[in-house]
């Protein structure tokens, strides 16, 4: 594989992520209009802050600060998420195949009318096909465990996808937001400026509050920081709440309540708006990255592209040591 420097590195991963969007669209029809948000976003990141991080000093002095301060911490807290949702994954793989091959037994042997199948909206609903009255006892056990497996199983995803969106909202979109508020300033009206909120790190509803006062809803981002706002706070709180996420699998439900609201979404809905938000924070992370590289080009871009690496449990195909070239002082 060819190898490539570490600001290249950076923006083939940034762009990659177009292919996600498109990719949720083909696996279900509820998700479409996921490619077009993919692609606004990407045209944002791209066409604006990678390319002021690239011209504009101001700019780049905040994706410096970004680089240096806030972005390994940021994959800490991914290499921690990615981890367990890794590992619920894998789980999640080994349960399925344990119910398809139920399924295929259970046909044989009379107790589910129409031939197996795993399009199934969620695995605990393998139940429902079953006829119950003619499993042997022995086999009702099997049923019985393997629905209880199951149905913890997805309470478990479920509760994992909700820490997902806590850190990312809380933690990682704060930083994103540091270096989008120059972007957005210079905009403006094409000066810096020395107002506190654009030299230091702010929390996400300071960040959110600036932002609603300066964007329309025609902006890139406001679909999912305007317009949902209210659904991640939500889910922030109830990611931090002593009572949490409640999950209601016989109306395929998710609700979710803290102290003043209540959120009732279907499960689909509710794993859509995590993917919104990874898509804001990964395509702000590695657009600013990528910039900052570009101008870089010295021992900062190749440390962060080494810790990067480590987020992907079973390596990552184009970011592999062999495949990045790294920066050495005759390329400064």
């Amino acid at each position: 594989m060819k190898k490539v420097w570490p600001h290249e590195f950076f923006r083939l991963d940034f762009d990659a992520m177009l292919e996600e969007g498109k990719r949720q669209e083909a696996i279900h029809a509820a998700n479409k209009g996921e490619h077009a948000l993919t692609k606004r976003l990407h045209s944002f990141f791209a066409d604006t802050v990678i390319a002021l991080i690239i011209s504009d000093d101001w700019v780049f002095e905040a994706a410096s600060k970004f680089a240096s301060d806030y972005a390994i911490d940021c994959f800490r807290a991914w290499r921690l998420t990615g981890q367990e949702v890794y590992g619920i994954q894998t789980q999640k793989l080994a349960i399925d195949e344990r119910v398809v091959d139920f399924l295929a037994r259970a046909h044989l042997e009379g107790a589910m009318p129409k031939p197996p199948t795993i399009d199934l909206p969620k695995a605990s609903d393998f139940i429902n096909l079953l006829e119950l009255h003619k499993l042997s006892k022995q086999r009702r056990t099997e049923a019985d465990t393997l629905y209880e497996e199951t149905t913890d199983h997805e309470a478990l995803q479920l509760a994992a996808t909700l820490r997902a969106i806590r850190d990312d909202y809380e933690v990682v979109l704060p930083r994103i937001l540091y270096v989008v508020r120059r972007t957005i300033k210079i905009n403006e009206n094409g000066q810096p400026s020395s107002r506190p909120i654009y030299q230091k790190l702010e929390g996400v509803s300071r960040s959110l509050d600036w932002y609603e006062k300066h964007v329309d809803s025609n902006h890139a981002l406001y679909p999912v920081l305007g317009q949902l706002r209210g659904f991640y706070k939500t889910a922030r709180n109830v990611g931090s709440h002593h009572q949490g996420l409640v999950w209601e699998p016989s109306s395929d439900e998710v609700v979710l309540q803290d102290d003043q609201t209540t959120v009732r979404m279907h499960v689909h809905k509710f794993q859509q708006r995590y993917r919104y938000i990874v898509y804001i924070c990964e395509f702000g992370m590695r657009g600013i990255l990528a910039a900052f590289c570009e101008r870089e080009k010295g021992a900062v871009s190749n440390t962060l592209v080494q810790e990067y690496i480590k987020i992907f449990p079973e390596g990552f195909p184009e970011g592999e040591e062999g495949t990045v070239r790294f920066y050495s002082s005759a390329t400064t």
